[in-house]
């Protein structure tokens, strides 16, 4: 962790090294969204709309940045969002981040489009609050089978995902696709 901490001192600075560390097919799902970005550009203007006042020689011994999700206590406000396809980017995919989130104190949800399957991440995270989101694919037996397993697995909480019966189109892809 330190050396992450003194090898990055913004976030620029991460996402220079990812674009050096990606393929471009990876940095662009990475980077991009559906459609024309439409969404994902503002998303980052109401992000950029935020501002903090600075606050400096304040007494901060008694701070508590905790908070409660779904009546469990967490550390931060919250949680790590689901990404599909999380393991091209990093080794051991979600799981490596569950464990991550476990140490740290936040949850994470784990999509059900990305690797590796719900019981590794439930062995390897056993202290992560965990949450799973459904992609619905199936008829009702897949579901429930889905279900009960990431209930045994000590999943606590669900979001299910019906409104993309087919992969989304991504206009950036089409675009690389066609040079």
């Amino acid at each position: 962790m330190d050396d992450v901490r003194e090898r990055f001192q913004n976030l620029h600075e991460f996402l220079k090294a990812a674009r050096f560390n990606l393929n471009r097919n990876n940095w662009d799902y990475i980077t991009g969204g559906t459609e024309t970005e439409t969404t994902l550009a503002r998303n980052r203007q109401s992000l950029d709309s935020i501002a903090f006042k600075p606050r400096v020689l304040r007494n901060v011994r008694t701070v508590d940045c905790s908070s409660t999700l779904f009546g469990r206590k967490v550390r931060l406000p919250v949680f790590i969002a689901p990404v599909g396809g999380l393991q091209l980017f990093w080794e051991g995919g979600v799981a490596t981040v569950a464990e991550a989130a476990g140490e740290f104190g936040v949850p994470m949800m784990q999509s059900s489009a990305t690797e590796p399957p719900l019981e590794e991440v439930a062995k390897r995270a056993p202290k992560a609050d965990k949450i799973f989101q459904l992609y619905v694919r199936g008829d009702d037996t897949w579901v429930n089978d889905v279900v009960h397993r990431a209930v045994d697995n000590g999943f606590n909480a669900f979001c299910i995902t019906v409104d993309t019966q087919a992969y989304s189109r991504r206009e950036r892809d089409i675009a690389t696709w066609a040079r």
